[in-house]
């Protein structure tokens, strides 16, 4: 290390290069400490937030491996694009007006989140089933570009103008997860929603599916961890066990709450 001493002896013979030197030197320890922090932080910190598709593909991952996540390794907050929000609070009008529920399947489309069509059940149960598609054709009017078209249940729903050396050379459209409404009901003047089913955790853990959610007034997502049991006497359980703390503790699934337009916060 240098002392006051040897820097003045070294200034004086070796001028402005020893000063680029020090300088170099300086820059590359405040670099080498601040990419260090950073390596740490974000190892260790639990203040996480991604985007919903790029937290479902590691699930897809770690289920294609056999290994899904410990319930603390989720990440504390996910988000969705506006487009979403506006399906979800679409269909949570719809279910609000006529009392019945609803249920959307959510798929990857060639790099957006398509919500499909709504299926309305009657007031005991909901059912949907749905054929998402992407083609991309000649462009009838633009040289040089496709129209590339998405289709739901046969339907033209979105058609975009594509340059022609844009397009993809892959279409993949993947399925991702159900979702479904709850309708409110009315006590002493006032809007009450109901939780998930016991019916809805059966059919998550027994399905081996990654993600279910429901919509109420609110948005609520439950996700599938390496503790979540493969095997559970259902039989011992009603719906009015069914609570965020049960869903925690006894089923180790991850629970996400959102209000409309803004992240789902795990509980």
């Amino acid at each position: 290390m240098l002392n006051t001493l040897d820097i003045y002896y070294r200034f004086k013979t070796e001028g402005q290069g020893f000063i680029n030197l020090v300088c170099a030197d300086f820059y590359f320890s405040c670099y080498y400490i601040f990419t260090m922090f950073n390596i740490f932080k974000n190892l260790f910190s639990t203040d996480s937030s991604t985007s919903f598709y790029s937290f479902y593909k590691k699930m897809v991952s770690w289920r294609e491996s056999g290994v899904y996540p410990f319930p603390y390794n989720l990440p504390s907050s996910i988000t969705f694009p506006k487009e979403f929000w506006k399906d979800v609070l679409r269909i949570y009008k719809e279910t609000d007006r006529d009392g019945l529920e609803r249920a959307i399947a959510l798929f990857w489309a060639d790099g957006e989140l398509v919500l499909t069509s709504v299926v309305k059940g009657d007031d005991q149960s909901v059912r949907s089933s749905h054929d998402v598609r992407v083609h991309y054709v000649v462009h009838p009017t633009r040289q040089g570009y496709l129209r590339r078209e998405l289709m739901i249940d046969g339907k033209v729903t979105k058609r975009t103008d594509v340059y022609y050396k844009k397009a993809p050379k892959k279409v993949t459209v993947e399925y991702l997860f159900n979702m479904h409404t709850h309708p409110a009901q009315e006590f002493n003047g006032k809007k009450l929603y109901g939780f998930f089913s016991l019916q809805d955790i059966k059919s998550l853990i027994l399905s081996q599916a990654v993600v279910t959610g429901l919509v109420t007034d609110k948005l609520w997502l439950l996700v599938r961890t390496s503790e979540t049991p493969a095997n559970v006497k259902f039989e011992n359980f009603t719906d009015a066990d069914v609570t965020i703390e049960n869903l925690k503790e006894q089923f180790k699934l991850g629970v996400y709450e959102a209000e409309f337009n803004k992240e789902a916060i795990k509980k």
